[in-house]
C-alpha cells in the first residue's frame, strides 16, 4: 500500500512536533530502543519501519495519520481531551458527556484502528460488539466507518488507504462489518476482525450469541433502562475484553447507567482494576465549537444556564429528576461504610418451590478522593420453599429461624428501630432496620422480600426481632399486607414474646398526625396568635420532611446500596392543594424508611396510633 503524501509527511520525523518527538522517544525506550541507535541499524529495523511500529500502536497517532475528514479529505484532527479516552482502549470506561463532544468519532477510531492493526499489535483476529437502545443510534456509527474505509453499495470498497483491509459486510439480519490485517503475533496468518452491531431493543436479544474478545462498546447507554441490557452486554464480553460506555445523561437516576457514572473514578490509572470515568462538557471544545455567542446560543435554547436542558446537553451533568425529594449531594454526607450492613434479597417461586436467597456486603473505598462501593456476595442459593411456607406452625418458624441465623450477625443489645413496607403477590417487601447510636441513625440490614405469603412475612419480621432480642421498635405501612400481618403480630399468642402490641406501630399515611419533631418539640400554628395549636399534617408528608431534616444535620449512617440510594434520589414530588403529594414508583424501600421515621417520631406513644379504620383505597391516594 502506497501512502498518499499526506501520509508519507506524517511519517517523516522532521514532520514532527515537539510533542510526537517526545512521543516517540517514550515510545522507543519502552521498547528497549533509541532513536539513535534505529537509526544506526542497531535493531535490525529501519526508521520508517519504527515509525511505523508507533504508529500502529497508537490510536490517536495513527487516526490522525490514516483517516480523513468527510467533509474535506482533510487528514483527521482530534481534539485534545479526545486523545487520553482513546488512549485508554484497554481500561474499562465510562462516558458522561455533553452533546456533540465526539463520542461518534471515538467510536469509529476504535473500530477501524482495532480492526486494521489488530489492536495495536497485541490482539489477533479481534472482534468487538457495538450496540445501542436503537438501530437508528448504530446507524450513525456504520456510516461513519463505511465512508472511512470507502465502501460501496456492491460491499467492496474503494478509494480509502483502508479499502485493503475491509471485507465484504453481512447485513441481515444484523450489521456485521470484517477486515483483514497483518497479524503480528502471528505472520503467517493474517488477522481477521469482526464487528458486531446489535440494537438493545427490549430485552437484549439480538446480544444473545454474541461472544467478543477484544472491545464491546454501548452508545447511549442512559437510554438503556433494565438491568436486563446490561447484563447481556456483560455477558457477551469475554475475558479480557473491555467495556466502554458513551451516553448524554438524561436526568434518569434509577438506571444502571447513572450508578455506574457514580462508581467510575476519574483518571483511574491504567492496571488499576476498576471503571475509569471521562466528563466531556461542551466547554472542553475549541473554538468556534465553543464560545461566548455558543454559550447564549445554548443559554437561550435551552431556557437557561440551569435549566435540564442546559445542565444535561452543554455540561454532561446529571441534574436531578424532576422535582426530587432528595439530591445526591445531601445523601452523600450521610453514605458511611459499614462492614456489618448486610442486604437480604427473597424471591420466592412457588411454581417451581424455590426460595432463591442472595446475601451482600458493600465495602466502601476511597479513590482519587471519590466513595467508590463494591457488593460482595456472601451468600447465593435455591432451597425448597415448601417449609417456609408451611401450614405447621412449628416447621415454618424453624425453618426461618435457622435461615436467618445462619446469615445474619443480630445483636441483643441497643436501641433499634425498623420501618416495613409490606407487599402481596408480586409488590416486594422492603424491610430497613437501624441502630440508634449517639446522634447517628445507623443502618444495620435492608430486607427485599418477593411473593411471600401474609404468615411468612410474619415469620420473617418475627425471625428478625427475635434476632436482635426482640429489642426493635416498628413502625408497619398499613396497606392491605399490612394491616393483616400488623394485626396478627400483635394479637396472636404466637408471637407474644416479640411483644409487638408495644413494640409495632401501624401508620396509614394518608392519616394526619401532629407535626412533632424528633426533640418532642411540635410545630406550631403561628398564623393565628390566640390560638395554641399544632400543625397536623399526612403522616407521609410529615415523615418525609422529618428524613430530610436528618439527612441535612448528617444523622444517617447508610450504607453505599446503590439500589436503595437511586431509588431516594429518584424519588419526585409535586406540591398539590394542601400537601406534597409525592410519586409512587419504586418506593417501598422508602416507606419502610418513612415508617422508621413515624415510629421514632410517636415511640413515646407504643401502639397507640394503629390506624385500621382507614381504608386502603385512602392510603393509595396519599
Amino acid at each position: 500500500m502506497k501512502p498518499d503524501p499526506f501520509i508519507a509527511k506524517a511519517l517523516d520525523p522532521r514532520s514532527f512536533t515537539r510533542q510526537a518527538q517526545d512521543e516517540f522517544d517514550a515510545w522507543l525506550r519502552t521498547q528497549g530502543m533509541t532513536w539513535r541507535g534505529v537509526e544506526s541499524g542497531a535493531y535490525g529495523i529501519s526508521l520508517n519501519d519504527a515509525l511505523v511500529m508507533w504508529t500502529i500502536s497508537d490510536p490517536v497517532r495513527w487516526a490522525e495519520t490514516f483517516l480523513v475528514e468527510p467533509n474535506t479529505g482533510e487528514p483527521y484532527k482530534l481534539f485534545d481531551y479526545q486523545r487520553e479516552s482513546l488512549r485508554a482502549w484497554d481500561q474499562d470506561v465510562v462516558h458522561q458527556d455533553g452533546a456533540e463532544v465526539g463520542k461518534t468519532r471515538e467510536i469509529t477510531v476504535l473500530i477501524l484502528w482495532g480492526c486494521c492493526t489488530s489492536m495495536g499489535g497485541t490482539i489477533a483476529n479481534p472482534s468487538m460488539l457495538v450496540t445501542a437502545p436503537m438501530q437508528s443510534h448504530l446507524d450513525e456509527i456504520i456510516m461513519a466507518v463505511e465512508a472511512q474505509v470507502g465502501a460501496q453499495e456492491s460491499g467492496e470498497a474503494k478509494g480509502s488507504l483502508l479499502s485493503p483491509f475491509w471485507r465484504k459486510p453481512k447485513r441481515t439480519p444484523h450489521t456485521l462489518h470484517k477486515f483483514s490485517a497483518p497479524n503480528f503475533l502471528n505472520p503467517s496468518r493474517p488477522s481477521q476482525a469482526r464487528v458486531y452491531y446489535r440494537p438493545l431493543g427490549h430485552d437484549g436479544e439480538a446480544l444473545r450469541g454474541v461472544h467478543v474478545t477484544a472491545l464491546g462498546l454501548m452508545d447511549e447507554a442512559a437510554k438503556a433502562k433494565r438491568e436486563l441490557h446490561f447484563s447481556e452486554f456483560y455477558r457477551a464480553l469475554e475475558p479480557g475484553a473491555k467495556s466502554r460506555m458513551y451516553s448524554v445523561p438524561d436526568g434518569d437516576n434509577s438506571t444502571p447507567y447513572f450508578r455506574l457514572t457514580q462508581r467510575a473514578v476519574l483518571n483511574l490509572p491504567r492496571g488499576t482494576p476498576g471503571v475509569r470515568k471521562f466528563h466531556w462538557p461542551k466547554t472542553l471544545m475549541p473554538a468556534p465549537f465553543w464560545s461566548p455567542e455558543r454559550d447564549a446560543e445554548f443559554i437561550r435554547r435551552y431556557g437557561g444556564r440551569h435549566t435540564p436542558g442546559y445542565i444535561r446537553n452543554v455540561l454532561g451533568e446529571h441534574g436531578q429528576a424532576e422535582n426530587p425529594v432528595w439530591s445526591w449531594d445531601l445523601l452523600t454526607p450521610n453514605i458511611d461504610d459499614l462492614p456489618d450492613f448486610r442486604i437480604l434479597k427473597l424471591r420466592a417461586d412457588r411454581g417451581r418451590d424455590e426460595l432463591s436467597v442472595e446475601l451482600l456486603r458493600i465495602r466502601l473505598d476511597v479513590m482519587a478522593g471519590k466513595k467508590v462501593p463494591t457488593e460482595d456476595v456472601l451468600e447465593s442459593s435455591a432451597l425448597s420453599l415448601r417449609e417456609f411456607i408451611a401450614a405447621d406452625d412449628e416447621t415454618r418458624r424453624t425453618c426461618w429461624r435457622r435461615l436467618l441465623r445462619r446469615l445474619l450477625l443480630g445483636d441483643g443489645m441497643g436501641v433499634y428501630f425498623a420501618g416495613c413496607d409490606l407487599g402481596e403477590s408480586n409488590d416486594p417487601t422492603e424491610i430497613i432496620l437501624s441502630e440508634r447510636r449517639g446522634t447517628k441513625l445507623v443502618d444495620v440490614l435492608r430486607v427485599n422480600a418477593t411473593g411471600l405469603p401474609y404468615h411468612a412475612q410474619r415469620e420473617l419480621i418475627f425471625g428478625i426481632s427475635e434476632l436482635w432480642g426482640h429489642l426493635p421498635h416498628w413502625g408497619a405501612d398499613l396497606g392491605s399486607a399490612g394491616t393483616a400481618v400488623v394485626k396478627d403480630l400483635q394479637n396472636s399468642d404466637a408471637y407474644a414474646e416479640a411483644h409487638f402490641d408495644e413494640r409495632m406501630t401501624g401508620f396509614n399515611f394518608s392519616e394526619a398526625v401532629d407535626c412533632v419533631g424528633e426533640d418532642g418539640e411540635p410545630l406550631r400554628d403561628l398564623r393565628d396568635d390566640s390560638v395554641d395549636k399544632v400543625v397536623r399534617a399526612p403522616a407521609k408528608d410529615w415523615a418525609t420532611k422529618c428524613i430530610t431534616a436528618r439527612l441535612q444535620q448528617c444523622g444517617y449512617a447508610m450504607a453505599y446500596d446503590n439500589e436503595a440510594l437511586n431509588w431516594m434520589t429518584n424519588h419526585t414530588s409535586k406540591e398539590g392543594a394542601k400537601h406534597t403529594i409525592y410519586a409512587k414508583d419504586n418506593d417501598h424501600n422508602i416507606d419502610a424508611r418513612r415508617q422508621q421515621m413515624l415510629r421514632m417520631l410517636f415511640d413515646d406513644q407504643g401502639a397507640d396510633l394503629d390506624h385500621f379504620s382507614t381504608g386502603v383505597h385512602d392510603r393509595r391516594a396519599a
